[in-house]
């Protein structure tokens, strides 16, 4: 994903158990477009009976810190998975051979 010309966001599901239970690539396209996927994101999930969730996105440019959109509607994306019961165990950010988890730096609360 690291090495892509266009975002793209990746949907890991997980059952009870924690094991993978779904995956799929919501789309590719503008980095902004996160905030409307929101409804089908969840629909899937339920659909599938996860109980919990892992994002993973590419940042194109190569640099995977995450941007002041990626932190705000990772929070966002999370009050809503936590009103759901629906685990949001992280969201990954992977640019060009690095990642950067935003549950390990403190930035999904």
């Amino acid at each position: 994903m690291g090495v892509l010309r266009q975002e793209i966001v990746l949907e890991l599901l997980f059952d009870a158990g924690g094991r993978l239970c779904g995956y799929r690539v919501q789309g590719e396209g503008h980095p902004a477009s996160i905030a409307a996927r929101y409804r089908s994101l969840f629909e899937h999930a339920f659909r599938l009976r996860a109980s919990g969730l892992v994002l993973v996105h590419n940042h194109p440019s190569g640099n995977p810190r995450p941007s002041a959109q990626d932190i705000r509607e990772t929070r966002r994306l999370a009050a809503v998975a936590h009103a759901m019961d629906l685990e949001f165990y992280d969201h990954l950010v992977i640019g060009g051979p690095l990642v950067v988890s935003m549950r390990k730096a403190g930035l999904m609360t």
